[in-house]
């Protein structure tokens, strides 16, 4: 009981610690479904249910709780036109600016949170090869997919320096197509179904 109460008071002494309770959350509460789902959900319910929460944490971590937290944010470039991928904000851009301190407890549990998800995750995929549950092992690559991701882009973001030609990411995602390739393939179309 005194480890809860310890935990509470770091909790307290974050300086976001609402933000900060919704990204320990985001990550727990997939895992929770994932475990303790199938006792009381079926298996589609489940799926639907951990993806549902999945999709949120990624979304929150991304967007908000990276920016609040440790004032960085990271974005993937689709547009086509650079061989960088990756974009990056943080408050590096503005050496101008005051940027108000980071509290080390929120960076802490931040990096923390997300470094052990996808830890986790490979743990249960793992689980999941040696019981040969392949059909949940589908949601633990998905899972596992989007945690590593998100922890892989913000690991390029806090390295990240403003003005300085940055490596290559180690991956990238490919370049979807544009709709200006989708227009050029209509028109080859309707060139061979001409009467």
């Amino acid at each position: 009981m005194e480890s809860i109460q310890n935990f509470y008071q770091t909790i307290l002494a974050s300086s976001h610690p609402l933000i900060l309770s919704v990204h320990l959350l985001g990550k727990a509460v997939p895992i929770v479904l994932y475990l303790l789902g199938s006792w009381f959900l079926s298996t589609t319910v489940q799926f639907i249910l951990v993806i549902l929460a999945l999709a949120a944490d990624f979304y929150f971590t991304k967007n908000i709780n990276g920016r609040k937290l440790i004032q960085e944010r990271w974005w993937y470039d689709v547009t086509g036109e650079d061989t960088s991928t990756f974009r990056f904000e943080s408050y590096k851009e503005y050496p101008d600016v005051q940027a108000p301190p980071i509290n080390p407890i929120d960076s802490r549990l931040f990096w923390l949170a997300l470094y052990l998800a996808p830890v986790i995750w490979v743990v249960f995929g793992f689980v999941c090869l040696i019981k040969f549950q392949f059909v949940y092992l589908i949601l633990v690559i998905f899972a596992g997919g989007l945690s590593i991701w998100n922890a892989y882009a913000y690991r390029l973001c806090d390295g990240w320096e403003p003005g300085k030609t940055s490596e290559a990411p180690l991956f990238q995602l490919p370049m979807l197509p544009s709709f200006a390739n989708l227009d050029r393939v209509s028109r080859l179309q309707s060139f061979f179904t001409r009467t």
